[in-house]
């Protein structure tokens, strides 16, 4: 897949031909094209195509050694079982220098039981780096996962090669301006181009971190604390719950008095009124 991009190259009139050709070092073609709106004196228009983005390559230096020439970013999760997890995070903190990487951020809970790394390593050192972090105690979990951005990195590579050449070629207009008007049709392009590579460059940047330096997350957690019995505590609990239950009694038992209370002053008179009229019944 080609990559356009569009760049002036000519003043209103004055050119005939296009400034490059496609036998041009830098390997990129150009064709006429309609007058560009907005930037007064040209009436061309160059389309250069990128040979990076047709033949698929990426340039050296910037890829992965370890997937035969493709950009492949890699990251790594790992929980870990600790006895102490101040001193495995120091001591991961080592390995990773070891295998010439770095920390490149950690955090600890507040109860101290457990921990969070990010950890940086050449990709050349990650399979490594991976296996050695292992050691630091049992493994709970682990995966490992693999991003090839070749293909971005080529697309992105091929723009940035457009919008360079571009950039040069409105830089020679710009130099050869003969009218104000002309010079800032040209400049303002031209800033636009160059805002272009900048961002083009920026992410490049970023990719080729990324691929040159997996990433490897580990938590550090330690083992729960087993549960022990204690004649003490369980005593403690033992005479707690009695004094629940007694004090509940005694507190039902004060409620029920002044029931009984007046339950005893109604009792008396309906005693004795039922034994009052029993006795005509008897004498019979």
């Amino acid at each position: 897949m080609f990559v356009v991009a569009s760049a002036v190259v000519g003043y209103e009139g004055s050119l005939a031909a296009p400034v490059m050709s496609s036998a041009s070092p830098g390997g990129y073609g150009a064709v006429n094209g309609p007058v560009v709106p907005g930037v007064p004196g040209v009436n061309q228009q160059l389309t250069f195509f990128s040979t990076t983005a047709a033949t698929g390559t990426v340039p050296a230096g910037s890829y992965s050694t370890s997937f035969g020439g493709r950009m492949v970013e890699q990251e790594g999760d790992l929980t870990i079982q600790v006895n102490d997890v101040k001193a495995a995070s120091d001591q991961a903190a080592r390995l990773a220098a070891l295998f010439n990487g770095y920390v490149a951020s950690s955090s600890f809970d507040d109860s101290g039981s457990g921990a969070s790394i990010v950890l940086r390593v050449p990709e050349g050192n990650f399979s490594a780096a991976l296996h050695s972090l292992s050691s630091l105690g049992s493994v709970k979990a682990q995966s490992i996962s693999s991003n090839d951005v070749t293909e971005q990195y080529v697309n992105l590579q091929a723009q940035l090669d457009s919008y360079t050449t571009e950039e040069a070629a409105l830089l020679r207009i710009l130099n050869s301006s003969k009218t104000v008007t002309d010079a800032l049709g040209t400049e303002n392009a031209l800033q636009n181009t160059q805002a272009q590579i900048n961002d083009l460059e920026g992410q490049l940047r970023v990719m080729q971190r990324l691929v040159a330096f997996g990433t490897i997350n580990v938590q550090l957690v330690q083992p729960a604390a087993n549960a022990t019995l204690d004649f003490g505590d369980a005593l403690n609990s033992a005479l707690l719950a009695f004094y629940t239950v007694t004090r509940g009694m005694l507190i039902l038992g004060a409620s029920l008095v002044p029931v009984a209370m007046v339950g005893g002053i109604a009792y008396v008179p309906y005693r004795h009124f039922s034994r009052r009229k029993s006795k005509p019944i008897e004498a019979k």
